[in-house]
């Protein structure tokens, strides 16, 4: 049996409103119906969630959450909420009923699409997901299933949030998604933003270009490592030939770092309309010979869906007649065909018609002034109709009492079947409708030759000032385009490409430091920017650096050499020091270049500074008079400074005992300091007679002597009764022998 006959809810009418009529489709996670709403008499989609999911209160509170939030994405390219409800035993979405076919039954039946082609569907994707974005709401499965085309044309993204809502179910699994266009931060645990959504876009440009995924393998694991590691073929590997603008987008869209992605629709947007207008004409219709036009992915009309307000009223008022007309021939028998009296009041639900909803969903369908009106016929002696003056009659009740009052010359008709009756009505009924086409009077006077020649004109001239303001606007100069990145370009290449564009372009010229000569340094407008074609660009190509003289800086002070470059723009500057016995210490020697040379800004110039003389060996004068000494420094270029005289017992008097510095080199010109000699210091030496040994062993140390004892009794003896010298003066450091017994 098949499902759609075993389905429970064919028949039912939910939350006595939706009548369940026909199951659409069967997916993983719900059923979807197309229903009729017999409050407002018109076809809806009926989503029921799955038992399985529906049976956690988590995914309850998470599915009507999601529901109002999507509820409030109004957008033409959005499939609108209509109704929810979540109750413990059932949970449905009612959306907007959209006549046509997903993009996934129309890839699969007709293959790739042209660039245009692919270009006009993802442009409104990008609408209806760009307003979902712009509100913080995330789609999470888009995928071409959940993309339809109306045949009205309209492209409209549906089901959005319900990935969201069925993740909360207990027992599923982690990832709830489609894994043919799953992201790779969803496959990898991380939550899902809007750049997620810009990457199943992306497949879904693979597959409108292509005809096919981008990837054929069938095995969950397989699909995700190719989702997380493997590079996004390219459309123009299938199909040679594709411009590579369509080539990149795809590889921009299906980025593995969501960085690196458009971060939202409306930026995606942006781009899909800066191609279109980059495109020639020939690009965009590659293979369109075989492939048709954007209006060949219009589905074709359903002729048993009525289209318009009018024709649904027209099927209402036809079938309530046929209702009423069977009734009318059972009377005749005065049983139904089952045997049952026709006394009772017909049931309401007899004279009340399912009106199908066209495709335009937004559409008021005001029902009042379709409702059936029953009036009664007049019966015999009853006044006329302007009798009661609130009755309200149907323009075949109208009819019925022009014929209801015979007049008095005509002749009485012959009594005739409920079944001629009917036929006389219907007859009445034609008639009416054909004699009230025809005018009873002219409302103004007809127009002359000359006034219908004039407005033709009119209408002609406002045709073509139309049909040129199109022409100027659409094709011509006055089409708006996105002035693309040309920094960088050689000039050549820079000019052909706009040109190609129908854009004039003007050149200039400028120097810079960076950009090599004949490649363009910047446009006016920028790059980004919108420009009509007429409006023109004009393109900066570079010079190469521009070079400034050296000034001449020998001899100057290093600041003041510094400041006189930066004000001929030279502002890096590099020191290096030598010695130099003819440029004082601190100047300029020489600059490299040289004075006179040109550099660019972007040239170091190095300045060499003096150290001034080199140093020079400092010679050693210990031993050496004061004039040997002076002359000794003076040939080595030094200075001699007399320091103070000091005491030594190893150089005779008046001559150097001591230098500062003592060796090593000096500047030239420095001074060394020389230390005379005064021969050896002499001091009186003290008396320790009558001091221990230890005390008197101290006192002439203390005093700058040597000390040798001597005891003459042995170790017994610690008395000090002799020394030698005493009470004269010697030289400091001389031994001085005492005697203890």
């Amino acid at each position: 049996m098949s499902p759609a006959l075993a389905d429970p809810n064919l028949g039912t009418t939910l939350d006595d409103r939706y009548r369940i009529d026909h199951l659409l489709a069967l997916g993983g996670m719900s059923r979807i119906y197309r229903a009729m709403d017999k409050r407002l008499h018109r076809a809806v989609v009926v989503k029921i969630l799955n038992d399985n999911f529906a049976s956690e209160s988590t995914v309850r509170e998470r599915f009507e959450s999601e529901a109002v939030i999507a509820a409030n994405i109004t957008h033409p390219n959005v499939v609108s909420i209509r109704d929810h409800n979540v109750t413990d035993n059932i949970v449905y979405l009612v959306m907007e009923y959209v006549r046509g076919r997903n993009l996934d039954q129309v890839i699969s039946e007709r293959g790739r699409f042209t660039p245009r082609q692919m270009l006009s569907v993802l442009e409104q994707v990008c609408h209806g997901l760009g307003a979902a974005h712009s509100e913080g709401i995330i789609h999470r499965d888009m995928k071409p299933a959940n993309v339809l085309l109306a045949d009205t044309g309209e492209v409209k993204v549906t089901d959005f949030g319900l990935a969201r809502a069925a993740s909360a179910h207990t027992q599923s699994a982690t990832l709830v998604a489609t894994l043919s266009h799953v992201s790779p931060e969803l496959v990898s645990g991380a939550p899902a933003d809007s750049r997620s959504d810009i990457y199943a876009v992306g497949i879904m440009i693979y597959q409108m270009l292509t005809g096919r995924l981008p990837y054929s393998e069938t095995n969950a694991a397989a699909l995700m490592k190719h989702h997380l590691d493997s590079p996004m073929p390219l459309p123009s590997d299938v199909v040679p030939g594709l411009a590579t603008d369509l080539d990149e987008l795809v590889q921009w869209c299906t980025e593995k770092d969501p960085e690196k992605r458009p971060q939202n629709a409306e930026l995606l947007l942006d781009e899909v309309i800066q191609i279109r207008s980059t495109l020639s004409e020939e690009q965009l219709d590659f293979d369109a010979d075989t492939l048709g036009g954007i209006e060949d992915l219009t589905p074709g009309s359903m002729a048993h869906m009525p289209t318009t307000v009018q024709q649904r009223l027209d099927d209402w008022q036809r079938e309530r007649e046929e209702a009423r007309e069977r009734r009318w021939q059972l009377q005749g028998t005065g049983a139904t065909a089952d045997g049952y009296s026709l006394d009772a009041q017909p049931d309401p639900e007899e004279t009340t018609t399912t009106i199908i909803a066209a495709s335009d969903a937004t559409e008021v369908l005001d029902l009042r002034d379709a409702q059936a009106t029953v009036v009664h016929a007049p019966t015999a002696g009853a006044g006329s109709p302007g009798a009661d003056a609130t009755a309200a009659y149907s323009r075949t009740d109208i009819e019925t009492f022009g014929a209801g009052e015979p007049n008095e010359q005509d002749p009485q008709p012959a009594a005739r079947s409920p079944r001629g009756e009917k036929r006389a009505t219907k007859a009445a009924q034609k008639q009416w409708r054909k004699e009230a086409q025809v005018p009873t009077h002219r409302l103004r006077k007809p127009r002359t030759a000359a006034q219908k020649t004039g407005f033709i004109a009119a209408w002609v001239l406002i045709v073509a000032l139309v049909a040129a303001a199109g022409w100027f606007f659409g094709r011509g100069p006055g089409t708006v385009i996105r002035i693309p990145s040309l920094n960088g370009l050689l000039q050549e290449q820079a000019v052909s490409q706009m040109s190609e564009q129908g854009v004039p372009v003007r050149l200039g010229s400028a120097f810079d430091d960076e950009i090599a000569i004949g490649r363009v340094v910047d446009s006016h407008p920028a790059s980004g920017e919108n420009i009509m074609k007429f409006q023109g660009v004009e393109l900066i190509v570079s010079q190469g650096p521009e070079h400034f003289e050296i000034p001449q800086v020998a001899g100057k002070s290093l600041q003041s050499a510094t400041e006189l470059l930066a004000q001929h723009e030279l502002t890096k500057v590099k020191e290096v020091r030598e010695y130099s016995s003819e440029v004082e210490k601190g100047k300029v020697i020489s600059s490299s270049p040289a004075a006179g040379k040109t550099a660019a800004r972007k040239d170091a110039i190095t300045l060499t500074v003096s150290k001034g003389p080199a140093p020079v060996q400092v010679p050693a004068l210990l031993g050496l008079s004061e004039d040997d000494a002076a002359a000794a420094l003076e040939s080595a270029g030094l200075r001699l400074q007399v320091g103070d005289p000091v005491y030594s017992r190893e150089v005779p008097s008046g001559l150097v005992a001591a230098q500062s510095p003592q060796n090593g080199t000096a500047e030239v010109g420095s001074s060394v300091t020389v230390n005379l000699s005064q021969g050896p210091e002499f001091a009186e030496v003290p008396s320790v007679i009558g001091l221990g040994v230890e005390e008197a062993t101290r006192v002439l140390e203390e005093a700058g002597f040597t000390v040798k004892a001597h005891h003459v009794l042995g170790d017994f003896s610690q008395t000090v009764r002799m020394q030698s010298p005493l009470n004269q003066s010697i030289e400091l450091g001389s031994e001085i022998s005492i005697y203890a017994f």
